[in-house]
């Protein structure tokens, strides 16, 4: 088993993806149940992602109690005013829908006057052309609007639902079966990892919220009868009562793919084989993936079980095709013309900052870049959406480089209309490498961290890895700039509407290459 390097204080993917097949080999935590419900996939998820908080960001458990109460009532009065200020927005349609989407509410774009949900409505747009009826639910507090397609805004009762069932496993803590926990919390501590996560309470409660959710969930999918569900971002606790509602309702639901997969991320690769290689509860029926890469990870663990990946392309490329009529994409082509134009002839670096790491990781080897760099280049640098409550802190640092940048605009218009006119690309350990190679653009990943995460990319050539200080960062851009040799555009598949139709054909088809 791998363990934190004693002269880093860190761990990457491969050190976290290793413990895990080490503990799921040498113990039967596939067996951990909670009122019969095997929570496994829900502690190994909820486990990784609490690590690389703790050792990328500093933070163990950043929301708590009060805190989360406070977000509970304000997002209530929030919900009222966003429905009055919406209402065109808010789905009031019948209770029946074909499909139902649930949206991971950070996957938004503005186009035009309205925000885009970027995998679930040109999908739902595809289900319309076929005369299928849909409904989107979203969750987080954070509400944009307007909507260019009518959803439901659901965190209220998620909230409630997380109360309801955080009380019950406090006060009534349900029945559990957890053979060898502590073995493995001793395993974990002695390779220099933390066990919070494993905490039997800590169990008892996240499995009471799931439960609860799943619940509440259930009721919307019992109403709506859909003949298929779709979510974005499966993993979240959230995500994973979806799924588990689906499963009780007997509707196939699909992971919609929305960033990096691949071997490093503990959400697709290497799940350890089921009793009488059965389904996981937890996890998805199928994975609708980008491309050929991210289905080879799935099917190397999902062979002989219902888990099924389905390469459909990414539905939000279908708006940025040369013909699309989609509202608002000519007019984000144009805002990104004119923002080409006050480089002034400098090479464009788009730079996509990721989401919860820590200054000295990310911020401040930019600034220093930037700085070093004088006005040699113009940076568009880009925010994650989940960390747009650093605005503030981004502005003030790049505004010290004297760097000529931009924040503003690279955040607030889609990526998609940013790539073309870009002429590198540089991130920590964003999906954006991904989208960059679709659009031909190459990537410069900054970390050892962000390099595991796209192997075939660096093999390729499509992106490089360098870790060194300004000085070779900046030797590195400017030879890549010098080369000027365009690498192919990835092959994208986008029969995002015969795909849609397959998935509706029972039985459930094999769609891809093997």
């Amino acid at each position: 088993m791998h363990s934190i390097s004693p002269e880093t204080g860190t761990a990457r993917s491969s050190d976290l993806m290793r413990t895990l097949t080490a503990i799921e080999a040498g113990h039967p935590v596939r067996d951990w149940q909670v009122d019969g419900l095997p929570v496994w996939p829900l502690i190994r998820l909820r486990w990784v992602f609490a690590e690389w908080a703790r050792l990328y960001t500093g933070m163990a458990n950043p929301v708590g109690a009060g805190t989360a109460l406070r977000r509970m009532l304000v997002g209530v009065l929030e919900q009222q005013r966003a429905r009055r200020e919406d209402r065109n927005g808010e789905d009031r349609g019948p209770a029946r829908r074909d499909i139902v989407f649930h949206s991971d509410g950070l996957s938004m774009a503005r186009l035009g006057s309205t925000w885009v949900e970027r995998f679930c409505d040109p999908l739902r747009a595809a289900a319309d052309t076929l005369g299928l009826s849909s409904l989107c639910l979203t969750p987080l507090h954070k509400r944009h609007r307007p909507r260019a397609g009518a959803s439901r805004w659901i965190q209220p009762g998620i909230d409630l639902s997380n109360l309801g069932g955080a009380l019950r496993s406090r006060l009534w803590p349900p029945g559990a079966q957890l053979p060898a926990l502590e073995t493995v919390c001793s395993e974990l501590e002695r390779g220099g990892f933390k066990t919070t996560e494993l905490a039997r309470s800590r169990i008892l409660f996240d499995a009471g919220r799931l439960l609860a959710v799943s619940n509440y969930y259930s009721r919307f999918l019992r109403r709506a009868q859909p003949r298929l569900a779709f979510v974005v971002g499966y993993y979240s606790l959230e995500g994973m009562a979806f799924v588990l509602a689906c499963k009780r309702v007997e509707v196939r639901v699909f992971d919609l793919q929305h960033g990096v997969q691949g071997n490093m991320h503990p959400a697709y690769a290497a799940w350890p084989t089921t009793h009488n290689n059965e389904v996981h509860t937890l996890l998805p029926d199928g994975f609708w993936v980008w491309s050929d890469w991210e289905a080879a990870t799935i099917r190397g663990w999902a062979q002989g079980r219902a888990h099924q990946a389905v390469v459909g392309g990414n539905p939000w490329m279908d708006l940025w095709s040369p013909d699309s009529e989609w509202p608002g994409v000519a007019e984000a082509r144009q805002r990104v013309a004119v923002l080409k134009a006050q480089a002034l002839g400098r090479p464009i670096l788009l730079v996509t900052l990721q989401y919860g790491l820590q200054a000295q990781e990310q911020l401040e080897p930019l600034a220093k870049l930037m700085r070093h760099s004088k006005d040699k280049f113009m940076w568009w640098v880009r925010l994650h959406p989940a960390m747009l409550d650093r605005y503030e802190e981004v502005v003030s640092r790049l505004a010290e480089t004297g760097a000529p940048h931009d924040i503003t605009l690279s955040t607030d218009l889609p990526l998609q209309a940013l790539l073309p006119m870009a002429d590198l690309h540089l991130t920590h350990s964003s999906t954006t490498v991904i989208e960059a190679e679709q659009f031909g653009l190459r990537s410069v990943l900054t970390s050892a961290y962000g390099a595991e995460l796209f192997p075939r990319q660096l093999a390729a050539g499509v992106a490089k890895l360098e870790e060194g200080g300004a000085g070779p960062m900046d030797a590195a851009i400017s030879a890549l700039l010098a080369e000027r040799a365009a690498i192919p555009h990835s092959q994208v598949p986008l029969a995002t509407v015969d795909t849609l139709k397959l998935l509706l054909q029972p039985p459930m088809p094999q769609v891809g290459k093997q």
